[in-house]
């Protein structure tokens, strides 16, 4: 069963009396009656935003004084809070100067009792409409507001996730399978609008030596410093990626072949200048490369066979002593002759 609360009327009567003799009528008829002993109080009681209601009774001079209605609609916390004077005469100056000054309704003394009662529940049931209008409103802002949190949480697990798919966990460089879609798009993009697109593969050399001399573990650090390194001499518009094992792959878009010895020297001499610990010991790094640009090398038709002709001038970086960088369109006629004889030639791959 609801139970329904009883309307909350604040009579404000300083002056006439009128409406302290009506109190008792109104209680019986249900409402719940307030007292304002001043205008002090009315202020303090509709602050605290406890009720439907408020019933003048003051004259005009005396509710015009402290301009009343106004300073009520004026508490930001009231929101829509019906005004109903019954002044000691009606007439339509009166009920024009009540409405103008923001009084909701002006009733006549002398209408009977059932009339002055039907009014105030009126104008308090839509108080309270309001007031569950606005509560579920703000109800619903708070759940959007929630769900909004939620959702953007979402998104951000999502690409958290969708970061993870991508990237090696160890050196966080992207890994081969963003490598493969990222290569395909360069690639077509170079190819439409005949632009230059370089690839660089490198790997550590000699990492088994480094594995088995100091550990598997100086073995991953080497990997990460040399990602760190790669990493940081390149462009935001490049991309490095992790490709397996202790081979890395350098994209280069509209990079021309001739650019890429410095960048090959910028990274041989980062690693030569920078040692490696492992317990009191130090060590240094290098690393091979090979490179191939397209459209400077022909044919190639996919981005697979530019990947291939770099990876290729890598071994003979490898066979030429390591340490170097190798440029597939720089090799000699024996080295391409070789290459597609045996792709895979037996070089030691450390």
């Amino acid at each position: 069963m609801i139970c329904f609360e009883p309307f909350r009327v604040l009579l404000v009567d300083i002056g006439s009396g009128h409406l302290r003799a009506l109190e008792p009528q109104l209680q019986s008829a249900g409402l719940r009656t307030f007292i304002a002993q001043d205008y002090e109080q009315v202020l303090s009681e509709v602050r605290q935003g406890r009720f439907d209601l408020i019933l003048m009774g003051d004259a005009l001079v005396d509710i015009h004084s402290i301009d009343l209605p106004k300073t009520l609609r004026y508490i930001g916390s009231v929101g829509h809070l019906p005004l109903l004077w019954v002044p000691v005469k009606a007439d339509s100056q009166i009920v024009i100067a009540g409405l103008e000054m923001g009084i909701d309704l002006v009733i006549d003394r002398s209408t009977p009792l059932p009339i002055l009662l039907s009014y105030i529940l009126t104008h308090a049931k839509r108080k309270r409409r309001t007031d569950e209008l606005i509560d579920n409103l703000n109800h619903a802002r708070s759940l959007l507001a929630e769900q909004t949190v939620k959702v953007d949480q979402l998104k951000d697990s999502n690409q958290t996730l969708q970061e993870m798919t991508m990237r090696d966990p160890m050196t966080g460089l992207f890994n081969r399978r963003y490598l493969q879609s990222w290569m395909a798009q360069a690639f077509a993009f170079a190819e439409r609008h005949q632009k230059p697109l370089s690839v660089i593969f490198l790997d550590l050399d000699h990492f088994k030596w480094i594995n088995d001399c100091y550990g598997h573990l100086s073995g991953d650090n080497a990997l990460k410093f040399l990602a760190a390194v790669l990493k940081n001499s390149v462009r935001d518009s490049d991309l490095v990626a992790r490709y397996a094992g202790d081979e890395f792959l350098i994209a280069l878009p509209d990079t021309p072949a001739d650019q890429l010895p410095v960048l090959a020297e910028r990274v041989l001499k980062h690693l030569k200048d920078t040692p490696l610990t492992s317990g009191g010991d130090e060590f240094h790094i290098s690393c091979s490369m090979g490179s191939a640009t397209f459209p400077e090398v022909t044919p190639v038709a996919t981005c697979e066979e530019l990947l291939h002709l770099a990876d290729q001038s890598l071994y003979a970086a490898k066979r030429a002593g390591r340490g170097q960088l190798a440029q597939w369109h720089h090799l000699g006629p024996e080295h391409h002759e070789a290459c597609c004889r045996n792709p895979v030639l037996a070089v030691d791959d450390n």
